[in-house]
Parts: C-alpha cells; sequence; structure tokens
C-alpha cells in the first residue's frame, strides 16, 4: 500500500505475524511492558469479515498436568497472563482506521467491545495504533507491529 492511500479490505486479508509491540511514555519509546521482548503472535484477516488475534508472552512454562481443567489454579492464572487471544468482526471505518468487535476473548471482560485501531500500511508491515492516554500526567502512545506472512506456493 502507497503511504497516504486509504486502506481497503484487500490490504488486510490474510495472514500476520507479531513482531513487536511498542510504547512511547512521555517522548521514550521502549517495548511495551505488556508483552516485552520475543512474544509470538498471529492476526488473522478473514474475507467475510471475521478477524482472530492470538498473543503468547515468552517463557510460558507448560501445565504440570496433562488435563488443563485440572491443573492447579496459580498455573491456570499464569498460563491466562501470558496470552492473550480474541475472535469476532472486523471492518475499516475512514482512510486509516480498523475496528475489531470482540465476539468472544480470553478476558470476558473484553467481550462484545469494539476496538478501535489506527492502521499504518508500508509494504507488507502493518503497524496498529492503539488509543492514546495519560497515565500521572504523561502521554502514552502504544502500537503492535505485524508482518504480513507470505501465501503457500
Amino acid at each position: 500500500m502507497e503511504r497516504g492511500k486509504p486502506l481497503a479490505k484487500a490490504d488486510l486479508l490474510g495472514t500476520w505475524c507479531f513482531i513487536e509491540a511498542l510504547e512511547d511514555r512521555g517522548g521514550t519509546v521502549r517495548l511495551n511492558p505488556n508483552y516485552g521482548a520475543n512474544s509470538t503472535g498471529f492476526l488473522h484477516y478473514l474475507s467475510d469479515g471475521r478477524v482472530a488475534v492470538l498473543i503468547s508472552l515468552p517463557g510460558r512454562e507448560p501445565l504440570s498436568t496433562g488435563n488443563r481443567r485440572a491443573a492447579p489454579e496459580a498455573e491456570l492464572a499464569e498460563a491466562a497472563r501470558t496470552f492473550d487471544a480474541y475472535a469476532g468482526t472486523w471492518r475499516i471505518v475512514g482512510p486509516d482506521t480498523v475496528v475489531h468487535r470482540t465476539d468472544i476473548s480470553l478476558f470476558q471482560n473484553d467481550a462484545g467491545i469494539e476496538l478501535v485501531r489506527r492502521a499504518e500500511l508500508v509494504d507488507d508491515v502493518l503497524t496498529l495504533h492503539m488509543p492514546e492516554f495519560t497515565d500521572e500526567g504523561v502521554l502514552v502512545r502504544r502500537w503492535l507491529v505485524w508482518r504480513r506472512l507470505a501465501a503457500e506456493q
């Protein structure tokens, strides 16, 4: 996609691999502490308007039991703390904004909400900017960077 060209549905279709999450806190850019370094993930935009997002933080430990329903609560809590997942629908709004409406989420509080992201697409790198906010008087901007996975030949 060319810079300045409005975002089109075809620009986003396919599977994207998570590269990094960054944060600008008062002018200092660093890795987003919620994700850290070496997180992995996938973002899937389907032609029927469905979206799925999965992000796994690094260093996750396997559960001590083979049955996830019988695993100790502390292990389950850690597994949930180190993984993000949701699915729903997506649509483009305006020239550079994509909206994900969550139908299901690992965190029930996020089910049924809309996640509005300003999108920048340069070649096969997609940057999704979250809404900025103020934390203790400091302006915070966060964004996730994704790389398009090539289709199998």
